[in-house]
């Protein structure tokens, strides 16, 4: 009899008093033609390992396992087979959950498991390696390290639960092909990249699931709040490896970027038949497309052929496109993995029925997914030296840029510039800061499309990023001005448009097949001056890293109050998005502040319009203490002046008005993009440090309102029919006593419709004549009204914003085209439609302010918030919040 150890028997016990509680609970079933299919067919298995099903008491994908019954089939099978399993819990979701990976690999490789870590390492940075003949000495020794991500989508259960399937074939397999590969593989596991989505889903699910596959079936959806894809602030967090806002997206790059892997695997689900790549043809040009290709060919026949050897249907070159780097796949292609994205044909319910009328399952769905991960992890074992030197290759072939060889960024706002390095630092990117002024004799503008390059002079202190470095490719995905689409999907996009125009209105038009927006450039992003160099000009640079580099960066945004104490009043220059954070929470914690609507002077200075102010003779006692307390947090700077006397305009003019304290509500329930509410919570919560109360829109009609001053309706649709004429009336009554109401996106759309009429906005060919084409999401040039309150903080007047959709305004004239289109060529990046897009989104508004009363309804034809992304727009999102509604109504101020 086999002794067990006091971990094991512990997990076993608890195990087994559970087992009875799910003996009644409906499981999945099987398709008939899986009959041939065996999961245990990798024999013979090494007995001391735990099978899932003895901790679970079912058989993985039989339902919907919750995080601690995967928890212990996970330490189970690790503590029974320690000679080949190692686990490092890597972080904490959001809601405190363990973030792990487990590393499975042979009793040897584990043995000297830091050794091919530190060796991989040297591959990934070719600089490193000091001859050709210690990197044959390396690539020879060199494991294939294959990653496989599970559950960032937490309703996609199917990856959740195959994770077991796998986990356990790999530790518990003595058939010579795993013990072989095990041999020349290190495989890197990832149970739950969203381990918070997941719960909420499965705990929701396991309590009203019967089994139906019916479409109209109860279990087939999700209650707006439960929704299981998204992470715990409602982030699609595939698409956040960008800015990698989300907690568990940046621990799990801090553990990539440990390892280096050569394949990296997303498992996702739902599609009606698996997907594996090879990918579309809708290929960032950027990518290394000969070696991708070349390796998702390689695993996608060798996926294939276990599909084909069980009768198991699949496809490829689908609808998942390759162009966003955001997205797991292609961010870890770009640091030198081969990236593929895995949809596996169900889960997320016990069963579907599909198109055909046949019916998938849950447990079909995982099966399919660990057959998949297994023929890719033996595939790369057996090709591993092959494998490792194209990683090798790739990462060295980095060092060459052709073309775009630097970005400058000149010294400008420390805070958001401190944001773009930590963004670049986290994705393993090596930022430097120049020692003395520089001089590039082929600089690019970012603001003009196409610049030409020409002579310019850059100071000491101007952050560079020289993509000759081994995460050269990476840098310059998150870098490029104006990144390219394949010839040959864009001609295939073109040929669908000239197809529809020759469509009627009652024929079928083509679908297009953009995926996600097209430009994303961290410069236009964040709202930054910055230029791309052909050359690399010397310049004395040193590299930002560790707490060195954080404090020079940060040299000078200390914070705290500067000054002598005063009896006057402190200043406040609207200079970072920090300092509206500090402004809100000051005035939501009871303090009063006035915010100058014109350019000032006092104690001999000039002062910029928005400058806010706070006067000692109306605040607390303790408000030195506390505007320093605050300030030092937030790094905003706080100036004691002593006297209010000016030449001319002075801090007691009428053009100063009163800061009311944001009291805010956010619309949330069925018509609000998940999404779209999440950021806006993530914002407030996270970055603003605001409260907030959301609020189901079914219950505005009946809710007194008085009790806020701002109202959120993030991108939605349908709300007017939610409200009815009733709500519609009395929100309209709020807005005329003084509150200010923010539209984003659907939720800007519907103030404008004719039934509604909070705005006189109407949409480019709604009454008649050429209509938009739906672009997928880029870059244009606007002009901002810096005078007006949704404008101050801008220094300049030109801005580079983000259009998506087929929706553009004709300007409003009762009210402020704060951001507007002017009639030039206005696009700077990304795709749009040649003869429709830039002509009728010239004179346009992109942001409207119109007076209602007292109050003011607010208009973003783009959801500002869309991702966290857009952070160089994200300032007039915040002084909507906390300007929009004033003692005299902000309207008045201007």
């Amino acid at each position: 009899m086999k002794r067990l150890s006091p971990i094991l028997t512990l997990l076993l016990t608890i195990a087994s008093t559970c087992q009875a509680a799910f003996a009644q609970l409906p499981l999945a079933k099987r398709q008939s033609n899986n009959s041939e299919y065996n999961l245990y067919r990798w024999k013979p298995y090494r007995k001391q390992v735990v099978k899932p099903a003895e901790v679970l008491g079912y058989e993985i994908g039989e339902r919907n396992s919750n995080f601690r019954e995967q928890e212990r089939v996970l330490l189970a099978v690790a503590e029974s087979a320690k000679d080949r399993v190692h686990v490092i819990e890597y972080g904490k979701s959001v809601e405190g959950r363990p973030l792990r990976l487990v590393i499975v690999t042979a009793p040897e490789n584990l043995a000297k498991l830091e050794k091919i870590q530190a060796n991989n390492l040297l591959l990934a940075d070719p600089r490193k390696i000091t001859s050709p003949a210690e990197a044959e000495r390396l690539l020879a020794a060199t494991p294939a390290i294959t990653w496989i991500n599970h559950c960032i989508h937490g309703d996609e259960t199917a990856s959740f639960e195959a994770f077991m399937g796998t986990l356990y074939t790999l530790a518990a397999s003595d058939a010579p092909e795993v013990k072989d590969t095990l041999k020349n593989s290190v495989v890197i596991l990832n149970p739950a990249f969203n381990p918070d989505g997941h719960e909420r889903f499965a705990v929701y699910y396991n309590s009203i699931a019967l089994g139906s596959p019916e479409g109209d079936a109860f279990e087939q959806g999700q209650p707006w709040a439960v929704s299981g894809r998204f992470n715990h602030y409602r982030f699609d967090m595939n698409r956040d490896k960008m800015v990698q806002s989300q907690a568990e997206v940046q621990q799990e790059i801090a553990a990539y970027l440990k390892w280096y892997p050569h394949v990296y695997v997303d498992e996702h689900g739902q599609p009606e038949t698996y997907f594996f790549p090879p990918n579309p043809e809708a290929i960032h040009t950027g990518v290394d497309v000969g070696r991708l290709n070349k390796w998702t060919g390689i695993f996608g026949r060798a996926n294939a052929a276990t599909f084909d050897k069980f009768g198991w249907q699949h496809v490829t070159k689908e609808d998942f496109d390759f162009f966003y780097p955001g997205y797991l796949d292609t961010w870890a292609t770009f640091a030198g993995a081969i990236g593929m994205t895995y949809e596996t044909d169900g889960g997320r319910t016990l069963a579907r029925r599909r198109r055909d009328d046949t019916v998938s399952t849950l447990w079909d769905a995982t099966v399919h997914h660990v057959e998949t991960a297994l023929a890719t992890v033996l595939t790369a074992g057996k090709r591993r030296q092959e494998l490792v030197r194209d990683f090798w290759q790739y990462r060295k072939s980095a060092l060459n840029p052709q073309l775009m060889r630097m970005v400058v960024f000149p010294p400008q706002d420390r805070a958001r510039l401190a944001e773009v390095v930590r963004v670049l630092q986290r994705s393993g990117v090596e930022v430097q800061v120049a020692g003395k002024p520089f001089e590039s004799q082929n600089a690019h503008d970012y603001t003009t499309l196409n610049a030409l390059g020409m002579k310019r002079s850059f100071p000491a202190g101007s952050l560079t990023i020289d993509l000759a470095q081994p995460q050269g490719y990476l840098a310059k995905a998150f870098l490029e001005p104006d990144p390219k689409f394949s010839p040959a999907f864009l001609k295939d996009q073109q040929e669908r448009r000239t197809r529809n125009e020759k469509r009627n209105a009652n024929e079928a038009h083509e679908g297009y097949t953009f995926y996600d927006i097209t430009a994303w450039a961290l410069p236009y992003s964040f709202g930054m001056e910055a230029y791309w160099l052909e050359d690399a000009p010397k310049s004395d640079s040193k590299l930002l890293q560790g707490k060195e580099g954080e404090e020079q960066l940060t040299a000078g945004v200390k914070g705290g109050v500067v000054g002598e104490k005063t009896g006057v009043a402190y200043l406040i220059p609207y200079d970072s998005d920090a300092t509206v954070w500090f402004a809100i929470r000051l005035t939501q914690m009871g303090y009063r502040l006035e915010v100058a609507n014109k350019p000032f002077q006092a104690d001999g200075k000039a002062w910029a319009r928005g400058t806010f102010i706070v006067r000692v003779n109306r605040n607390p006692n303790d408000l030195r203490e506390k505007l320093d307390a605050l300030g030092r947090v937030l790094g905003v700077s706080v100036f004691a002046i002593h006297s209010s006397y000016a030449e001319d305009t002075g801090i007691g003019s009428d053009s100063v008005s009163i800061v009311n304290a944001p009291s805010i509500a956010v619309v949330v329930g069925d018509n609000v993009s998940q999404t779209s509410y999440g950021a806006v919570w993530y914002l407030l919560e996270k970055k603003a440090g605001a409260k907030f109360t959301p609020i189901r829109i079914g219950r505005l009609a009946g809710l007194e309102l008085a009790r806020f001053n701002v109202l959120i309706f993030p991108d939605g649709g349908g709300y007017g029919g939610v409200l009815g004429k009733a709500g519609t009336d009395k929100l309209r009554d709020w807005v005329q006593k003084g509150g200010v109401l923010i539209g984003l996106e659907g939720g800007a759309q519907w103030l404008t419709e004719k039934e509604v009429n909070f705005s006189e906005v109407k949409a480019v060919g709604e009454e008649g004549g050429k209509k938009p084409l739906e672009i997928p999401g880029a870059f244009f040039k606007a002009k901002i009204d810096t005078s007006h309150f949704l404008g101050y903080g801008y220094l300049k007047e030109e801005i580079a914003v983000p259009v998506m959709g087929g929706t553009f305004w004709k300007p409003t004239k009762k009210g402020s085209n704060v951001v507007r289109f002017g009639k030039d060529k206005m696009r700077i990046s990304g795709f749009v439609w040649d003869g429709n897009t830039e002509e009728l989104l010239a004179d346009t508004a992109y942001i409207v302010s119109e007076p209602i009363g007292r109050g003011n309804a607010i208009l973003f034809l783009n959801d500002p918030t869309f991702r966290v992304l857009w952070v160089g727009v994200h300032r007039m999102f915040w002084n909507a919040i906390l300007l929009g509604s004033g003692a005299r109504g902000a309207s008045e101020a201007n």
